[in-house]
């Protein structure tokens, strides 16, 4: 009953327990009038936003009508180690490409090559960052490699002494990318982002400003602590402060006479290719966990790009997040930030239609299975038409509800970012082994060269008596037998002969003797030292199936208690009591 009357609402239901950002609750509740769940282990939800990563079991578990903000597998490009090392990869095969992120090493793994180019360098300055942190935390300056502490991991990247200059201080590009499907690939750009700047005016590094962190970083919770950040109060001025918006940056460089729309383009370019290095990795994991959901829309992600530009108007990536900040210290931040997520959600185009034709569907499909006890399947052109279908349907509404989010990819021309996804393919299937997998089974399915197949005996002739022989000659084709030529049948139709018992038992169950054999086996007794007991104690012994020694004691041992039992019952003398008493005289 919770299902139907969860299905019949009307409102869309966004789940925010797992979210801090009080902006993300206003945009959704305020903006797009949606219905708040703050119950995290509630699986009746549309829309489920969390600050931290997604796993594929919370993938699987999920809805064809639901939608989650994390696509599993984003951290090999916003890690650090990851993205330099993912980047690095593609970088080798396509060189002139690949050359919009800084060199970059991974240490201790890369410090051989990290020495070798501080060598050839005459006066080389790198940036040394942990390679799981955030918000600047950790980050310095050096120009020795002794400085670089080889037990921990870190990304080294080779320091950008030239970037371009507003206003003589530092800064970088906080753009943020939308991204709708990953098979295929769905990308926008929100045209608005944030531009932050540093607090110190710039200077080339050296050894006086090389640990001024508020001269060479632009990160926002590095900045805010000094006592020349100036915080931007009205939104409507927002080329004010060292926090602006990305527009006016735009504006300040085309009023300086550049090409604002070739910068945008390279930019663009230079997403599109970093995503295309993910891209295999994202549409394994998603097919993996939701295999019968054709529209591919299950999962969304705002990703914070942080873009650096040099004296040449070059773009450079610095980092790539996967749950950017969306707090709001100011009135520029809270204006910008809802909007790229409220516009974001609006995009998805997430009605409460979905939910009740799911539903539908699903009690349509129990009905006819406790009917038929069958499930109608879709054949292969049918799903290519339904996925078509559900494309076309989703481009339609994007181009009527993109807002101030332009789409990227895929468009006009898209064609030349194939080659980069299928070397990040191949490159992808080497590192997890699929490649090997395939062509093995690739392998068992080629035809096989036919072997000339030696004649089997039949059963008449393993089984028949060798007095009948009749002279009659067997000829070759009645000798040979049309079955494969196997060891398996020849073993199978043979008789099973077996030679020993089974030994699948460890053990037998232990047998307990009477007191006659033990007496028999002459096993040790034990002699009753109190006068009132006449009869003698004989204690029963358990033997081992595969031991039966009477005793594990001394032969002279058993010698004496035998000899002392016949001096208490008055038996004559024998050879054994000489022995007691020649050993009573030794003593």
């Amino acid at each position: 009953m919770k299902n139907l009357s969860s299905s019949r609402s009307s409102k869309i239901i966004c789940n925010v327990s797992s979210t801090k950002y009080e902006v993300v609750r206003h945009a959704a509740k305020k903006i797009l009038g949606w219905k708040l769940s703050y119950e995290e282990e509630n699986e009746e939800w549309d829309v489920f936003w969390t600050d931290s990563a997604v796993q594929p079991e919370k993938l699987a578990k999920m809805k064809h009508y639901q939608r989650i903000n994390h696509f599993p597998g984003m951290y090999l490009i916003s890690r650090k180690n990851y993205l330099a090392f993912n980047l690095g990869k593609l970088k080798k095969l396509f060189p002139d490409c690949y050359n919009f992120f800084p060199r970059t090493w991974v240490v201790p793994c890369d410090l051989g090559d990290l020495k070798s180019f501080m060598l050839s360098k005459k006066n080389p300055y790198i940036i040394v960052k942990p390679e799981a942190s955030c918000q600047g935390r950790g980050i310095y300056l050096t120009k020795k490699i002794d400085d670089i502490d080889s037990d921990e991991r870190h990304v080294v990247q080779e320091y950008l002494t030239k970037p371009y200059l507003i206003d003589n201080l530092k800064f970088d590009l906080r753009i943020y990318v939308l991204i709708t499907s990953c098979d295929p690939l769905r990308i926008f750009i929100h045209e608005d982002g944030l531009t932050r700047f540093a607090t110190e005016e710039y200077e080339k590094p050296n050894s006086s400003n090389i640990e001024d962190m508020c001269m060479h970083l632009t990160n926002y919770a590095i900045n805010k602590n000094n006592p020349n950040f100036v915080q931007n109060e009205d939104p409507e001025c927002d080329d004010v402060g060292h926090k602006r918006s990305l527009k006016s940056t735009y504006d300040y460089l085309q009023a300086e006479g550049y090409n604002i729309e070739i910068l945008k383009g390279r930019i663009d370019d230079i997403i599109i290719k970093t995503l295309c290095a993910v891209q295999p990795n994202l549409c394994h994991h998603y097919r993996s966990c939701q295999a019968e959901d054709y529209s591919k829309s299950m999962c969304f992600e705002i990703l914070g790009f942080d873009v650096i530009i040099d004296k040449k108007l070059n773009p450079y990536i610095l980092e790539v997040n996967h749950t950017p900040s969306f707090s709001t210290d100011s009135p520029l931040d809270r204006t910008i930030k809802k909007t790229v997520i409220s516009q974001a959600l609006n995009l998805l185009n997430v009605t409460s239609r979905n939910r009740k034709k799911y539903y539908k569907k699903l009690k349509e499909d129990i009905l006819k299975r406790s009917m038929t006890g069958k499930m109608d399947k879709m054949s292969k052109e049918e799903k290519q038409n339904l996925i078509k279908n559900l494309s076309i349907k989703k481009n339609k509404y994007e181009n009527k509800h993109h807002g101030g989010y332009r789409k990227i990819y895929p468009i006009e021309g898209y064609e030349k970012y194939d080659k980069y996804i299928e070397a990040a393919d191949n490159l992808w299937q080497e590192w997890t082994g699929a490649k090997i997998i395939r062509s093995r089974k690739s392998d068992t399915k080629s035809p096989v060269p036919q072997v000339p197949q030696r004649p089997m005996k039949t059963l008449t002739n393993i089984y028949k008596p060798k007095t009948q022989n009749t002279g009659k000659k067997i000829t070759e084709s009645e000798g040979n037998v049309e079955r494969p030529s196997s060891t398996i049948f020849e073993r199978l139709s043979q008789p099973i002969i077996r030679k020993f018992r089974s030994t699948t038992v460890s053990y037998l169950p232990g047998v307990i003797y009477d007191e006659k054999k033990d007496m028999k086996k002459e096993a040790p007794m034990i002699v009753n030292s109190f006068p009132e007991y006449d009869k003698v104690q004989v204690k029963p012994r358990v033997y081992s199936d595969i031991k039966c020694s009477p005793s594990i004691k001394p032969v002279s041992q058993r010698h004496a208690v035998l000899t002392l039992k016949d001096l208490m019952l008055g038996r004559p003398a024998s050879s054994k009591n000489k022995y007691l008493e020649f050993i009573l005289k030794t003593r």
